[in-house]
């Protein structure tokens, strides 16, 4: 039980409304990479199962292994026994399809899988398999679409299948391609302005959010736009360029495995460290940007060591 300091949730709550755009931006990139070029649905989704359900698998069976031996072994088990529902060995036919579905028993609270970030990629297959459906939708009612699926999204309406934030933003993919909405538009708006804009709608979320939960969404879309804006300047620098193209070959990688590692990192951080005050602090950044070092870093040998195995892991990102 930790007291949690007040300047520290203020800095996770700040942290947290800038980084609420990460699900929006993941779901929309993947549309319009999906949209931009005429699609088979066979071949599409062949190759949907080997980069995105494949991996969905693996990684949570592996996670699964994993948690069945540290609580097995004899000096590892007491720090992976605080609660008998979540030991692998008690595990029923209901547990097993929430392993990799998450919603029946909603054990992570919200509704993922064993391995918690990978519900980004349960429901982009999910929407992969409806984008055709979601196409003919879009162009035949184009509008009325827009307004449904945005009521949805603001309104939080849980519609059990998908997340509306993904059916949304998914969507928006779609409306981009077809609109030819590209990143010449954004382009028109000056970085001041929209940095202006956009720090306004932080600092008014941060304060008034509770009474104004529109805030949120607002926030979103701004930032959305806000990080296209200055991705321009990550290209078009060639240097970072060069740096972010090597990387990208383990993002994967570090997205899957960099809570598992920062979990563990956080019960070794909690048995040193007195959780107290600026401790706690250093604690929060530390797990993020070591946790995300150390993924990397097994990443880099892991692709190194076995290139076939990791490319399987990985979806063929290599």
């Amino acid at each position: 039980m930790v007291v949690i300091p007040d300047y520290v949730e203020n800095v996770q709550r700040l942290i947290g409304i800038i980084t609420a755009i990460a699900v929006p931006m993941f779901f929309l990139f993947s549309a319009y990479f999906l949209y931009f070029k005429e699609q088979k649905y066979i071949p599409t989704m062949k190759k949907k199962c080997r980069t995105i359900l494949l991996p969905y698998f693996l990684w949570n069976l592996l996670l699964v292994l994993f948690y069945y031996l540290v609580q097995t072994l004899p000096f590892t088990r007491q720090f992976f026994m605080t609660n008998p529902d979540y030991l692998i060995k008690n595990y029923g036919v209901i547990d097993w399809i929430d392993v990799f579905w998450g919603k029946i028993t909603y054990r992570n609270g919200d509704g993922h899988p064993l391995l918690g970030p990978f519900w980004f990629l349960r429901d982009l297959f999910i929407l992969n398999i409806f984008f055709i459906g979601i196409k003919k939708l879009i162009d035949k009612f184009p509008i009325g679409i827009f307004i449904l699926f945005f009521i949805l999204w603001t309104n939080n309406i849980n519609i059990y299948i998908v997340s509306p934030e993904a059916l949304l933003f998914f969507a928006f993919g779609y409306y981009i391609v077809k609109y030819d909405l590209g990143i010449k538009n954004i382009n028109e708006i000056k970085i001041l302005d929209l940095s202006v804009i956009y720090g306004i709608t932080i600092i008014l979320e941060y304060f008034f959010v509770g009474s104004m939960p529109i805030l949120h969404k607002i926030n979103i879309l701004i930032g959305c736009m806000f990080i296209l804006k200055i991705s321009q300047y990550f290209i078009e620098n060639i240097k970072l360029y060069k740096i972010l193209d090597r990387l990208e070959k383990y993002q994967f990688f570090v997205y899957a495995a960099h809570i598992i590692i920062m979990s563990q990192l956080l019960k070794i951080y909690t048995k040193v460290i007195p959780l107290n005050g600026v401790y706690i602090l250093v604690g929060y950044f530390f797990m993020i940007f070591f946790g995300i070092f150390v993924s990397l870093i097994f990443g880099i040998i892991f692709k190194k060591l076995l290139p076939k195995l990791y490319g399987i892991l990985t979806g063929g990102r290599i």
